[in-house]
């Protein structure tokens, strides 16, 4: 397990791509959970005024969403047997970044004095995603660096999506 923790983090510092890691599906499923588990903590304090379950559930239906969306991307372009690895990538650079970035989050008040703060580690995961996910679907769909961030930059857009679609307007 330390090894494959080892992968992820070198993912995310951009040292191996996605082919690193394992084929296998309970591993995938394993990495969505625990990343499912994260996120619902972590939108549960950044959106306190939805309940614990419409946060997990709408973690769950986004997620779904947009990796099912990586894989339809990767069997358009003929790549549907990196899908596995692809996938696992991005939900565990994902749930790493998050946990590197959990304590700043817990630390900071959201109150007006204290936005600045919490907008530069928005910024910072964003930008961060940005770059690994890139690092990501250049691997996974053999293309440059410059194609890769526009894949990556859509990729976030349609989290944005997503995510203005499944959350109602009075929770933010």
């Amino acid at each position: 397990m330390l090894q494959l923790s080892k992968i992820f983090w070198d993912i995310c510092r951009l040292r191996t791509g996605p082919q690193a890691l394992p084929v296998r599906s309970y591993f995938l499923i394993m990495v969505v959970l625990a990343a499912i588990i994260v996120d619902s903590f972590s939108s549960s304090i950044l959106i306190p005024k939805l309940t614990s379950l419409e946060i997990t559930i709408t973690i769950v239906i986004y997620n779904t969403v947009l990796l099912a969306a990586v894989y339809f991307l990767l069997k358009l372009v003929g790549y549907a047997e990196r899908g596995l690895q692809t996938i696992t990538a991005i939900a565990g650079s994902g749930l790493f970044i998050s946990l590197v970035l959990l304590p700043a989050l817990l630390l900071i008040n959201t109150s007006p004095q204290e936005i600045k703060p919490f907008g530069f580690l928005i910024l910072a995961d964003n930008i961060w995603r940005l770059a690994v996910n890139a690092h990501i679907f250049r691997h996974a769909l053999s293309i440059n660096t410059p194609m890769s961030m526009i894949v990556s930059i859509s990729y976030l857009l349609f989290g944005i999506l997503v995510a203005d679609f499944l959350l109602p307007i009075n929770a933010s």
